[in-house]
């Protein structure tokens, strides 16, 4: 009868070390797992601290070019008109007399361009139809006139002036 207890005893013991051997393995695979998605968010972390690093010093750096172009323009500019840029007289049309002064004009200006010229880049890199709207809008901004956008679309020169009035 003993020995029939310590055969019990013994097959127990084994099925209780081989059910601590199965969760020891499945809680060291957690611990893996753990420690990669530890890893994964570490090295995002530093790819987005370097990305945003970068973006700070290219807007740093397009910062010290708007400040030097400011400082060339109001070297220019007669002093009576130094805290004032105006609107480029291609962009106004010659029909409004008036030029209306724009504070922080050209810093606008030169960001929109810079954009747009990465837009430019992403757009030639996928050609797509343009219609006479979209032309007409980037005609304009690449400072062609009402008069010459109306001539190399073949349209009316009010219909390209509500166009570019209603982009």
């Amino acid at each position: 009868m003993t020995t029939i207890f310590l055969v019990v005893l013994f097959i127990t013991q084994v099925i209780s070390f081989y059910f601590i051997a199965l969760l020891y393995m499945k809680i060291s695979k957690f611990d893996d797992l753990e420690k990669k998605q530890n890893k994964l968010m570490s090295e995002m972390d530093d790819a987005l601290a370097v990305y945003l690093a970068e973006i700070k010093d290219e807007n740093e750096q397009f910062i010290e070019e708007l400040k030097a172009q400011m400082a060339e323009e109001n070297k220019v500019m007669p002093k009576a008109k130094a805290s004032v840029t105006t609107i480029p007289q291609d962009i106004v049309e010659e029909e409004q007399a008036p030029v209306v002064p724009m504070p922080q004009y050209t810093m606008r200006h030169h960001a929109r361009q810079s954009y747009e010229a990465v837009k430019k880049k992403t757009v030639e890199e996928t050609p797509v139809e343009m219609d006479d709207r979209t032309r007409a809008i980037q005609m304009s901004v690449e400072g062609y006139s009402v008069e010459e956008i109306a001539k190399k679309l073949g349209k009316g020169k009010t219909e390209i002036e509500l166009i570019l009035k209603f982009k």
